[in-house]
């Protein structure tokens, strides 16, 4: 994979370099809501320390024990604070293989058994790696304000 790190431009900062300093943010900077224009729209993460939404982890559990699993990815996160740290080994119990995408090889996770024969482990920025892996199955990725 080429590295995009030379193609930015000298405004971006690389937040994974502890050295760099980020710069200051100002309230009309962030997203607002295009609704009322007032509240900070949320990003769709979940912060440290928050549990994942019992909607989602039903809709995981049932994926998980519908059949066979081909893939997991898993991706910019080390995957080692339950219940996600579960889901690479029940995944690889229905016949996964693991593809890990994190900026830090130190933080691969792969279960009780970590990254076996057979995975796949990118290191480096997620935005950069996952639209250049899945490129040739769903094309191009381009942000959304290329469009």
């Amino acid at each position: 994979m080429k590295n995009k790190t030379a193609e930015r431009t000298s405004d971006e900062v690389d937040i994974a370099d502890e050295n760099v300093p980020i710069p200051e943010l100002h309230l009309q900077d962030l997203p607002h809501c295009p609704e009322c224009h007032d509240g900070i729209l949320r990003p769709g993460v979940v912060w440290f320390g928050e549990p994942l939404p019992e909607k989602t982890i039903s809709a995981i559990d049932e994926w998980l024990s519908a059949g066979k699993v081909d893939l997991i990815l898993v991706i910019g996160t080390s995957a080692k604070v339950y219940p996600a740290a579960g889901y690479v080994d029940r995944a690889r119990e229905q016949g996964a293989r693991v593809a890990v995408v994190n900026m830090d090889r130190a933080d691969a996770p792969g279960g009780r058994r970590g990254l076996m024969k057979g995975d796949w482990f990118f290191e480096g920025d997620a935005g950069e790696i996952v639209p250049e892996i899945l490129n040739p199955i769903v094309g191009e990725i381009k942000p959304l304000d290329s469009e």
